[in-house]
C-alpha cells in the first residue's frame, strides 16, 4: 500500500473519531476498491490526496488537518474556504485538496448527504460521474474508468460492492447537461478500450457501457431536460479546468 493511501485512511480514520465526515476522491478512491488499478496497462501515478467533506464540518477539518500537521493554503482557503480547502505536508510531496459539499469541474456534484454511503471513498456512482463528466478526458481518467467498470458491475440501489446506476440515470435524465456530457464520454471510452484492454476485460467493459448508453437514451426525460435540450449546444453546458480556481503555488499567502 502506498504512502498516499495509507495517509488517506489515517486522516479518514482520524476524521471519523472526530465525528467528521471526510471521503476520498478521484484516481486514489479508485484504486482504494479496484485491484485492476495495478494492471500493467492501467496503473498511474497519484499526485494529491483530494478529499470530500461538508461545508457545515469546515471549521472542524480545519482544525483536524493542522492538528496533523498539515500547512493550510491560508490565501486560498480564505478566499475559497466555502466551497473547498487546500493544504500540504511539510515533508512528503502531498497536497491535499478537500472540496465542501459539491465538487465543481466540468459540471457540478452535490455529496450532501451521501458521505456515509461508503467508509473510505466517495460513492460508487459519483466515483464513476466525476471521471465521465470531464469533457477533455486525457489518458489518467481513461485508465480510471476502464479500472473502475473492470471491477465493478453496475446494477440496482442498494446492492453492496455494485454501481448504483439508477443514481446516473437519474441525473441524466433531469439534467441535459449532463446527459450531454455523458453520452460523448461513453462514446470515446467504446472508441479507446482497445487501447487498454485486452479480451475478455475488454469485452466486458465495453458491454457494460454499450447497456449504460442504450439506458440513458431509452431513459424519459425530464420537463426541465427537453427545455434546455431545445436550446442544445448554442450555450454551452460545462466549465473547464481553467476556468476553475486553482492556486499556483503551496504558499501560505
Amino acid at each position: 500500500m502506498s504512502f498516499k493511501e495509507d495517509e488517506a485512511r489515517r486522516i479518514i480514520d482520524a476524521a471519523s473519531e472526530r465525528g467528521i465526515y471526510l471521503r476520498v476522491i478521484g484516481g486514489l478512491a479508485i484504486k482504494m476498491h479496484c485491484p485492476s488499478a495495478d494492471a500493467p496497462t492501467l496503473v498511474r501515478e497519484y499526485a494529491d490526496i483530494d478529499y470530500v467533506g461538508y461545508h457545515k464540518q469546515s471549521r472542524g477539518i480545519r482544525r483536524l488537518f493542522e492538528d496533523l500537521g498539515y500547512v493550510p493554503n491560508r490565501r486560498f482557503n480564505a478566499l475559497q474556504g466555502r466551497t473547498r480547502l487546500m493544504y500540504f505536508h511539510p515533508e512528503e510531496e502531498c497536497d491535499v485538496d478537500v472540496f465542501l459539499d459539491v465538487f465543481d469541474m466540468c459540471h457540478k456534484l452535490s455529496f450532501v448527504g451521501r458521505l456515509h454511503l461508503d467508509d473510505y471513498t466517495i460513492p460508487l456512482p459519483e466515483m464513476l460521474l466525476t471521471k465521465l463528466q470531464v469533457v477533455k478526458m486525457n489518458e489518467k481518467d481513461l485508465k480510471d474508468i476502464f479500472t473502475i467498470l473492470s471491477d465493478l458491475e453496475l446494477g440496482s440501489p442498494g446492492e453492496e460492492g455494485v454501481i448504483d446506476q439508477e443514481y446516473i440515470l437519474d441525473l441524466c435524465c433531469n439534467d441535459w447537461g449532463w446527459y450531454r456530457t455523458l453520452t460523448d464520454s461513453v462514446d470515446k471510452c467504446i472508441e479507446m478500450a482497445p487501447n487498454y484492454l485486452q479480451e475478455p476485460r475488454r469485452g466486458a467493459v465495453v458491454g457494460k457501457l454499450q447497456r449504460l448508453r442504450r439506458q440513458m437514451e431509452d431513459r424519459p426525460k425530464s420537463l426541465r431536460w427537453q427545455m434546455r435540450a431545445r436550446v442544445g449546444e448554442k450555450v454551452r453546458w460545462y466549465k473547464l479546468p481553467d476556468e476553475i480556481d486553482k492556486p499556483k503555488d503551496k504558499t501560505e499567502g
